[in-house]
């Protein structure tokens, strides 16, 4: 009797872990999908924002929210509430202005999750791929880091499953950055399947240029 309990305790806490993967994962990928289409010039595809609208509202959330220290349901509300907000200064906005807005949005939505995809980071076998961006700081340093962005969720979706990435707003989480000794955003770490840091590449133009050809090499050895 006892072995069933116990079986059933772990196939619950299995089933709740892949259902937070499932939750993160599906609003994360809709969000690059339409952070990378403002980026590109076009304008937000409504049907895209209801999909994403109806993934922060989906079934998921309870699990994610009782499961993931510190996300609660006020956290998630208040990405509805962003995206919301978001949605209805569509009409009267640029696209450049509105890729501005949701790049804000999309920063808000890293930060909700930011220690449980910390975990998910490191915990990976892959070669990692954390880039520290900010909401916070001059004009130019803002562009960089949202254009910088762009390159690596593009880099994202060309690769595939071959590396993990992690993006990380460093004005409202600097520990990494202290950690590794990175005190400028935008910049790019790279680790190795053993957490071990290979590459940095802090506050440059020709970012993912570096970060690419490294990239290549690493692939061929």
């Amino acid at each position: 009797m006892l072995i069933k309990i116990t079986f059933h305790i772990i196939l619950l806490l299995f089933s709740t872990s892949i259902i937070n993967v499932q939750y993160f994962d599906s609003v994360e990928n809709e969000a690059d999908k339409i952070i990378i289409s403002l980026a590109d010039g076009d304008s937000a595809n409504s049907p895209d924002l209801t999909k994403l609208k109806n993934l922060l509202s989906s079934d998921f959330e309870n699990d994610v929210s009782e499961s993931i220290t510190p996300i609660n349901q006020q956290s998630i509300d208040s990405l509805r509430n962003h995206l919301t907000e978001f949605e209805s200064e569509l009409k009267n906005i640029s696209v450049d202005s509105a890729f501005v807005l949701f790049n804000e949005w999309y920063l808000h939505f890293q930060n909700i999750f930011y220690e449980y995809s910390k975990e998910k980071f490191f915990s990976s076998n892959k070669t990692k791929i954390l880039f520290f961006s900010t909401s916070m700081s001059c004009h130019c340093t803002l562009e960089m880091c949202k254009n910088q962005l762009i390159e690596i969720l593009k880099l994202k979706r060309e690769t595939g499953d071959s590396y993990s990435f992690l993006v990380v707003d460093s004005y409202w989480n600097n520990d990494l950055q202290l950690k590794y000794g990175t005190y400028f955003a935008p910049s790019v770490l790279v680790f190795d399947q053993s957490n071990e840091l290979i590459l940095k590449i802090e506050y440059e133009e020709e970012m993912i240029e570096q970060l690419t050809a490294y990239l290549s090499g690493s692939d061929k050895i």
